[in-house]
């Protein structure tokens, strides 16, 4: 049987980092794929946060790129986001799994000061939008570019045989597909959530998965089972 590949497509530190979340027993079934499907790139701004404003984090990147948190509250999009702002000294307050519920968690508790949402170049929810319209003060900031990178010569070669690849955003997941350009029919695809899964939904794969939340340990134990799976095609 032709040894399936997980083929990552992560930006690399994003990539190297689940695969260290990843069983090693699992990992011993596959062999692994490393190709980015985008990069990040740090934009001009810096960010200036006011000591009495919070902020908003939808990404592990936006925690990266922005300042120490020094104790200032921060409302997150998921539990790594969450984890990675305490990290960084961020009083950090997990808020949703996605844009929707932080919309929904901050218009039912409305912070007292204004909200600066620190972010990539491409974001989606309109979160800044939707809350000022609500009456809750809200700038965005761009603080890193989400540079889109073809496949490499090896993620294509580990298309044409069974493999694994978990997707992470519904802008890597478009990029997929398009890279991919119809070659996708022995593919076992992970979405993190139902937008992600969008731009894969008429594609011919082998399977598409979509994540019961978008969590983690959810992704990490999906990737497992099909590492561990001894039925793949």
């Amino acid at each position: 049987m032709t040894t399936p590949t997980l083929l990552l497509t992560r930006p690399r530190p994003s990539a190297q980092a689940f695969l260290a979340r990843l069983q090693v027993n699992a990992l011993a079934r596959v062999r692994v794929v490393v190709s980015p499907l985008m990069k990040i790139a740090a934009t001009d701004g810096v960010a200036c946060v006011d000591p009495e404003s919070s902020v908003i984090f939808t990404s592990a990147n936006g925690v990266q790129h922005a300042p120490m948190g020094e104790g200032r509250k921060a409302f997150c999009v998921g539990e790594n986001t969450s984890a990675q702002a305490r990290a960084r000294g961020w009083d950090a307050q997990f808020a949703g799994e996605n844009a929707k519920e932080l919309i929904a968690t901050l218009t039912a508790n409305p912070p007292k000061a204004g909200l600066l949402h620190l972010a990539g170049v491409h974001t989606r929810g309109e979160i800044a939008e939707t809350l000022s319209a609500a009456g809750i003060e809200t700038t965005y900031q761009a603080l890193y570019d989400q540079i889109l990178t073809p496949l490499i010569p090896a993620a294509y070669s580990a298309l044409k045989g069974p493999c694994i690849v978990p997707v992470f955003s519904a802008r890597s997941a478009a990029q997929l597909v398009d890279q991919a350009a119809g070659q996708l029919g022995l593919a076992r695809l992970i979405a993190l959530s139902d937008a992600v899964a969008s731009p894969l939904r008429g594609e011919r794969v082998a399977n598409l998965t979509v994540l019961p939340a978008p969590r983690m340990q959810y992704m990490c134990k999906e990737v497992e089972k099909l590492c561990l799976a001894c039925s793949l095609p």
